[in-house]
Parts: C-alpha cells; sequence; structure tokens
C-alpha cells in the first residue's frame, strides 16, 4: 500500500468545538449541529464527498458548459435504521443546467461520463463505500 500524507489536524478549541487545519493554512470549525459557524462531522464527510464529486466532475461538466457554468452539489444522508450512529446511504444531487448540451442522447452521454469518472475517481467516495479502515493510537 502506497503511503500519501497529507495530515489534517483537529485540536479541542472550546466545549465540543474543535478546529480542523492542514498545512496549507485552511481551517474548518467542528462542533455539535446546535453550535452556529461549525460544521459537524458528519456534515464534513458530506461536504468531503460533494467536494470530491465536484472537483472529479469540473473538467468534464466545464468543457461542455463553459468554464462559467455554475455547478453546486447536494449531499443529504439517511441513518442507518438498526444503527443511528451510522450513515446507511449518502444522496448527491446535482444543481446543473445541461440544457445547453445536444440533445438528449448527448446529455445521456455526459451524465454516464460524469457518474463514471466518479465512480472511479472520487478517493472520498470510494473510502466511504469501500469501508476504509481506521487505525486509532493512544499514548501509554
Amino acid at each position: 500500500m502506497r503511503t500519501v500524507s497529507t495530515p489534517v489536524t483537529v485540536t479541542r478549541t472550546g466545549s465540543s468545538t474543535f478546529t480542523a487545519s492542514n498545512d496549507r493554512g485552511g481551517r474548518v470549525t467542528i462542533a455539535h449541529e446546535d453550535a452556529e459557524d461549525g460544521f459537524t462531522p458528519g456534515e464534513l464527510l458530506l461536504a468531503a464527498i460533494a467536494g470530491c464529486a465536484q472537483l472529479t466532475s469540473e473538467n468534464l461538466l466545464t468543457r461542455r458548459l463553459g468554464q462559467r457554468a455554475p455547478v453546486t452539489v447536494h449531499a443529504d444522508r439517511e441513518l442507518d435504521e438498526r444503527d443511528p450512529d451510522r450513515f446507511g446511504s449518502v444522496r448527491l444531487s446535482f444543481d446543473v443546467d445541461l440544457s445547453g448540451v445536444g440533445d438528449v442522447t448527448e446529455r445521456a452521454k455526459l451524465v454516464e461520463a460524469v457518474e463514471r469518472a466518479i465512480a472511479r475517481k472520487c478517493t472520498v467516495s470510494r473510502s466511504v463505500e469501500h469501508g476504509t479502515p481506521v487505525e486509532i493510537s493512544l499514548p501509554g
């Protein structure tokens, strides 16, 4: 297995409030769902899946729609009925106007290409779908 290190650090900044940061200066607040200006860990996972889908599909869509084409991806989840602390499924919904892409057949080909690219290249959704193991290490 190839090791790629892009560390993210999460530091406690208050009661049930944390800041995630990366080596490039990015920061995001993690908190309970009732806290303002923060994301829950589950929302961050949804954002990571939607963001990965956006990055993976961007070239395919902008090549056909133009660089300024507005594309929004909405991510939502259903909780597992047997285990409410686990996502049962995640749904991605693209908000993009494909009416300028040829005919119905051409639009269907573009949709298939986007879906295929995400299925093959989106590291986050592929990792979630395949159940990537998480190792935990505590001192002592």
